[in-house]
């Protein structure tokens, strides 16, 4: 599990630079949504629908950021964090969100605090911009996550694209003139792609192997904050032009 892969490579860090035996802690609290995204100039993302939560990690000072359904409030040593469990979306949620502070303490990753105002809107159009440059506008796109600056900006540049999505309140609505998918239609989505584009968060609620294993060869890009540390850790292409 790509999930368990990072753990083992984070704890590995943590004991080489003897974080384990110093009183460092992780703090988690859930971001209210005009902490974690500000004013975006589009609606729709679960952050202000309430339906998903920024929970934020605190390490000396220095930040991480991961998105969940299930917010929940830790504080105690990173040895301890590593001996819980991770058989829910919240105790993977700050797992995940306390190796991104870690690895901003080491200084081993950037942008991992979430953009805000009109960020969601520029990372969207420069994720199209680079996915047209790179394979141009008649490549086949499948979007894990419906995101809707992405989703925007994807509809005006390229001619097929499909997107899926968790959220019962956005599958089968439209959007940019898209159907919004299940995710249970994820791996038709995949199959039918020359490109996948997944949210970030899929590292939190364990479809992140499927898709992986769905994709095979093909290029498969992740986008956001949630990701930052499997991404450097396990050299995942990420797209996230905005976060700070």
């Amino acid at each position: 599990m790509i999930l368990e892969q990072l753990k083992r490579a984070w704890y590995d860090r943590v004991l080489s630079h003897g974080l384990e035996g110093e009183q460092v802690t992780t703090n988690m609290r859930p971001l209210k949504p005009e902490e974690a995204i500000g004013r975006p100039t589009r609606n729709g993302y679960p952050l202000l629908q309430g339906r998903e939560v920024m929970l934020q990690a605190e390490l000396r000072g220095a930040v991480g950021h991961a998105f969940t359904d299930e917010p929940t409030k830790y504080f105690g040593p990173l040895a301890e964090l590593n001996r819980l469990p991770l058989d829910t979306n919240a105790a993977r949620a700050r797992l995940v969100a306390a190796i991104n502070a870690t690895y901003t303490l080491l200084g081993l990753i950037s942008r991992t605090k979430h953009c805000k105002n009109s960020g969601p809107e520029m990372c969207g159009a420069k994720i199209t911009e680079y996915l047209a440059k790179k394979h141009g506008s008649e490549t086949r796109v499948a979007i894990i996550g419906f995101q809707p600056a992405i989703a925007y900006h994807m509809s005006k540049t390229f001619r097929n694209f499909r997107v899926t999505d968790m959220d019962r309140d956005n599958i089968s609505k439209t959007s940019q003139g898209i159907i919004v998918e299940s995710h249970e239609r994820n791996r038709n989505a995949i199959e039918h792609a020359d490109v996948i584009l997944a949210t970030g968060s899929t590292l939190v609620n364990e479809s992140i192997d499927n898709i992986r294993d769905w994709a095979h060869t093909k290029p498969l890009y992740f986008f956001g904050v949630t990701i930052a540390a499997a991404a450097y850790e396990l050299a995942l292409n990420r797209l996230c032009f905005e976060a700070n």
